[in-house]
């Protein structure tokens, strides 16, 4: 895991929220540092503190709205997506289907 890494994309993520005015939405991270500092609510002084800031912002205009902390293995969704992305030379985004590298987790992690 990777701190730095990990909170950009959380940023990223609740930064789509807002525009995409989608709430409220659960950000899940394997990452425990970045749900410390968020929760800390106060002034972020590690090197990471500008992104934390970026993540609280938006993460606050969402209402019901949250950041929690999951095992690595809970988040598996998530890791398939980055090691798609790694591979890939294009941005890539999904609306409506569930992307093929993620199906099967989701259709066993997820009930409608």
């Amino acid at each position: 895991m990777d701190p730095p890494l990990e909170a950009m994309a959380c940023r990223v993520a609740c930064s789509l929220a807002v525009q995409c005015h989608l709430s409220p939405i659960m950000v899940e991270t394997d990452c425990q540092s970045i749900v410390s500092a968020i929760e800390a609510k106060g002034e972020e002084t590690s090197s990471l503190g500008s992104i934390i800031e970026d993540i609280n912002f938006p993460l606050g205009m969402l209402m019901g709205s949250s950041l929690r902390h999951v095992y690595r293995e809970a988040n598996m969704a998530a890791h398939n997506l980055a090691k798609l992305a790694l591979h890939s030379s294009y941005n890539l985004s999904w609306s409506g289907l569930v992307p093929p590298v993620i199906r099967s987790f989701v259709a066993s992690h997820c009930t409608l």
